[in-house]
């Protein structure tokens, strides 16, 4: 009987041990992540131009004929988004393009950023546009 009274203790003890441990290391964990320091936006250097003013088109392919989706940006913002070169027969095929465009220009000139969550409404639409536009962008960033 000694002996089971002598392990159940020592078992406590390794459970107190451990818990101390854990708890040590938790707070470790969180002492390292609220002293090292980040950056963060406020920090970061300031880059006056992120784009090369001008206008920049991306090509979509509706009913094999190209549509092109035009970006207008100057040194540091979006300034236009627009589609143009989109045949009657396209418009009749695909009537969700100018207006989910037209929705998502406005959210990226308001967020100035491309990189929207979709809308739950026409994901696909909003998804075909929205490469289409980072891909102009992307363009405006390294000046082609």
């Amino acid at each position: 009987m000694g002996g089971t009274r002598f392990l159940v203790l020592q078992m406590k003890d390794l459970l107190k041990v451990g818990a101390i441990v854990v708890a040590g290391i938790v707070l470790i964990i969180l002492a390292l992540v609220f002293l090292l320091p980040r950056q963060n936006r406020a920090e970061m250097p300031e880059t006056k131009n992120i784009f090369v003013p001008g206008t920049y088109t991306a090509t979509i392919v509706l009913n094999n004929k190209p549509v092109e989706v035009r970006v207008t940006v100057n040194e540091s913002e979006i300034l236009y988004i627009d589609m143009s070169d989109m045949a009657d027969i396209q418009r009749v095929f695909y009537p969700l393009f100018e207006p989910r465009l037209r929705d998502l220009a406005q959210e990226i000139l308001q967020h100035q950023t491309a990189y929207i969550a979709p809308a739950t409404d026409y994901p696909v639409t909003t998804n075909i546009l929205q490469r289409a536009v980072k891909a102009a962008l992307e363009m405006a960033a390294a000046g082609y």
